[in-house]
């Protein structure tokens, strides 16, 4: 039997949301992403297909002819998906608790207590759903999110936890390059280690040491914050931790402070279910016990 031979995935992604949204910008939008990573990902396409599907330079965005025809039969493909795998999520038990959490957050946070939580309810079959950069909860397909909220939608109940704290992080070697301490404005000399859909993180740390003019000498782009400061553990540069999630790494030394400041974010940690589902049990005892475990973290500031 012959290989399947797949387009990127991404790249049909965003196409299928720009061509169904008429815009490159909305797109963005729904999918969480900048205009150019859209961009990019439909360029990517195009030349693993062969053939332009958007007009270039047009708004709204205008397909070609190839594009009005493939259009169609990807937007299907995704409905089929989307519809079947609606209906399946349908079937879970209710025995099962389906939790979306961001990787950095299940590796340094969540998975280290989650024990605690099994064996206070052994009947709740816990399942994680680890996401990148998938800032907004997934309604269809999670009971939970463990989420930094960077909106309100409708239709949903959020629980606000804790307040996430900017902290920029680097290896015990780099800092002592400096003699052991560092200004912000050394940042000039080094590379910036950031989360690509959070760009605001640095430009937020930044203002408020009052050196928003400077230019790092390089910056290096990662989808999730423990890639981050892997990178920085390495020597590659200073990155920028959204805390407590570099605890183990501070504590053994092998990551070290080399600015006092920490920035609060403007966005929480927040749980968020729907308001269908706020109250069923296995909710309300995730809720009850992450709050407990909030509470109980010395290094959290906690929502009041």
């Amino acid at each position: 039997m012959s290989r399947r031979r797949f387009p990127p995935l991404k790249g049909l992604k965003a196409f299928e949301t720009v061509a169904r949204l008429g815009s490159f910008n909305a797109a963005a939008g729904e999918l969480n992403v900048t205009r150019s990573a859209v961009s990019h990902q439909i360029r990517a396409l195009e030349d693993a297909i062969g053939f332009s599907l958007f007009e270039r330079d047009t708004r709204p965005a205008r397909l070609t002819d190839a594009g009005q025809a493939y259009f169609p039969v990807v937007r299907d493909a995704f409905d089929t998906i989307e519809q079947s795998t609606r209906a399946l999520a349908l079937d879970r038990s209710d025995d099962e608790l389906v939790i979306q959490v961001y990787v950095t957050v299940a590796l340094k946070w969540l998975i280290p207590r989650l024990h605690d939580f099994e064996r206070r309810h052994p009947a709740i079959r816990v399942r994680l759903s680890t996401s990148y950069v998938e800032w907004n909860f997934d309604r269809e397909h999670a009971d939970v999110g463990f989420i930094l909220s960077r909106r309100k939608d409708a239709g949903l109940h959020y629980s606000p936890l804790f307040r996430a704290m900017l902290t920029p992080l680097c290896s015990p070697s780099l800092l002592q390059e400096h003699g052991g301490a560092m200004s912000p404005e050394d940042l000039r000399h080094h590379t910036v280690l950031h989360v690509y859909t959070a760009d605001e993180d640095w430009r937020t740390w930044l203002d408020a040491a009052g050196v928003s003019d400077i230019a790092p000498s390089g910056r290096i782009a990662f989808d999730s914050y423990v890639l981050a400061q892997q990178a920085a553990e390495e020597g590659h540069g200073v990155a920028m931790t959204l805390g407590p999630f570099a605890r183990e790494e501070l504590q053994s030394g092998r990551l070290v402070k080399p600015f006092q400041q920490t920035v609060p974010h403007e966005h929480w940690w927040e749980l968020v279910c729907t308001e269908q589902n706020r109250d069923l049990e296995k909710v309300r005892s995730f809720r009850a016990w992450v709050i407990e475990q909030v509470r109980l973290d010395p290094e959290i500031e906690e929502h009041s």
